[in-house]
């Protein structure tokens, strides 16, 4: 038994093992981006059309409201929108020689597949920094990966698929920056760098605005700590970075730093300026009639109108009861099923094994972390800066969450994708205080990430497509219905289902 799992422990922490992890997702992504109809779920309309927008622009600066694009929103003035503007060159360049929509959807799809793809290298990146072993870090990604989302929104045309490489790119450049710091080697062309990147992934999608002020809140405490006997010295140290460059690289570090800069300012900062918010309200920006062609406002303005004149109080305006809803649904959306438009977004059920073992998993991780915290993080300030980093997000995450509730009265913002950027920072977190806790007990940990491991492959991943999609989940293609025909046939055999329709939050038991 213990020479099994010895052999085990040894592939579980190999490169073989992490070449096939990444071999798997690329199978599974790919499996969605090609079979799935169009559009997925995840509003990959409205990110292909503003693609298709952007594709009639050179620049991205736009001094008006493009023609037809009200249904896009306020687009001259959305701060999300460096992904758009980039992937408007491949498309344009599919566009010439695809002419079927669908087709160009897929290969817009594929070029998502190799954005998260080139993520996960990165944060397998991060994980080494931080310290965490490669079997703990194997099995984060394994799990990761098999996170029924995951490949969902991988295999579809959405702006968070760029921002996962970016997210791992920006701290890993945060631990470079940190590390200069603590060592009294700041260079100002680092710097620059990080907060170019930094400034451009904000553009991508300005949900990663939180993770950009932890990871600043992060340097300045560096900065205070490193120096706090003379801040002098700081900038003495990086006044001789900056000398000791060639006149080449210091026009490097200008354009990392300058440009990022002025495309940061023409949106985020005129927004702040003209309308005191980073993200505009559309009505603020364009007229109520043009908004109402944008679907998600016109659904929360209407909602407003309906809970204003509504004499009933609020079911979830207590923050404990709608922390509860926040939670519960965050985990539901995150192992669900869903469709697009074609079925009017048809939503089903986790299957039960994987949905279970994470909230285990995640409940271990707590009670670990509580007890072990001081032990884990004090001696470890990558892993803090994670914690920060992920710390500041959730609680934007949660506050905007909120917020909009008290606007619309309607539960939303409740998406388990939208965690998905600091998931792995926040598994790194809990699989250390676990290993931790268990430090003395290696069998002990090899048998849990065994069972883990189970759990999550009965069922995780493109699985739960394939265990709970039908023919209106489909591309129009005799093949593809074929062949998902045929793995839906072996998945339902060798899966636990489950049930596929409930009427309670415990669906478990339905």
């Amino acid at each position: 038994m213990q020479k099994l799992l010895s052999k085990f422990l040894n592939y579980l922490r190999s490169n073989k093992f992490y070449y096939l992890i990444i071999g798997v997702f690329i199978f599974e992504a790919c499996w969605i981006a090609v079979s799935a109809a169009y559009p997925q779920a995840f509003d990959e309309n409205f990110h292909f059309g503003l693609i298709k927008v952007y594709s009639h622009y050179w620049l991205p600066f736009l001094s008006h409201q493009p023609p037809g694009a009200d249904a896009f929103g306020a687009v001259a003035r959305d701060p999300s929108y460096l992904y758009h503007y980039l992937m408007s060159f491949p498309y344009r360049l599919i566009a010439l020689v695809i002419h079927h929509q669908i087709a160009q959807v897929v290969a817009l799809r594929l070029i998502n597949v190799a954005f998260f793809a080139a993520g996960l290298i990165l944060f397998r990146k991060v994980l080494d920094r931080v310290g965490v072993s490669r079997a703990l870090s194997n099995l984060i990604l394994l799990l990761f990966i098999l996170i029924p989302i995951v490949p969902q929104l991988a295999g579809q045309i959405n702006y968070d698929n760029l921002l996962i490489p970016l997210t791992a790119g920006a701290i890993l450049l945060s631990f470079k920056v940190i590390d200069e710091i603590r060592t009294h080697k700041a260079s100002l062309l680092n710097i620059s760098l990080l907060l170019g990147l930094c400034m451009l992934t904000s553009l991508v999608t300005y949900i990663f605005l939180p993770i950009f002020l932890g990871i600043v809140l992060f340097l300045l405490i560096a900065v205070i700590h490193s120096n706090r006997h003379n801040l002098k010295a700081f900038f003495a140290q990086l006044q001789k970075s900056w000398n000791s460059k060639s006149t080449l690289i210091k026009l490097v570090s200008l354009a990392a730093f300058v440009l990022p800069l002025g495309l940061f300012a023409q949106r985020d900062l005129v927004n702040l300026v003209e309308y005191h918010s980073v993200v505009p309200d559309c009505a603020k920006v364009l007229s109520v009639k043009q908004c109402m062609a944008y679907s998600p406002w016109k659904y929360n303005y209407l909602n407003h109108v309906k809970s204003v004149s509504a004499s009933s109080p609020m079911i979830y305006d207590n923050p404990i009861v709608y922390s509860l809803e926040w939670i519960y649904w965050v985990w539901f959306r995150s192992f669900f099923a869903v469709n697009g438009l074609n079925s009017h977004f048809t939503n089903y059920p986790p299957l039960p094994l994987p949905a279970a073992a994470a909230i285990v998993v995640l409940l271990v991780g707590i009670v670990a972390l509580i007890k072990w915290w001081r032990k884990l993080l004090l001696g470890n300030w990558r892993l803090l800066l994670l914690v920060v980093v992920t710390v500041t997000y959730l609680i934007s995450l949660y506050g905007h969450g909120y917020a909009t509730y008290r606007y619309t009265a309607v539960l939303e913002n409740m998406n388990g994708r939208y965690l998905l950027p600091i998931l792995i920072f926040a598994a790194a977190i809990f699989g250390q205080a676990i290993s931790l806790a268990l430090r003395n007990t290696e069998r002990r940990k090899i048998i849990l990430a065994l069972v883990v491991m189970v759990l999550f492959i009965e069922g995780g991943g493109v699985l739960t497509f394939m265990a709970r999609s039908d023919h209106s989940w489909y591309v129009h293609n005799k093949v593809v219905v074929k062949v998902n025909d045929v793995a839906k046939k072996i998945v339902k055999k060798t899966v636990i289902g489950g049930k596929k329709s409930y009427s309670t939050h415990i669906w478990f038991f339905n």
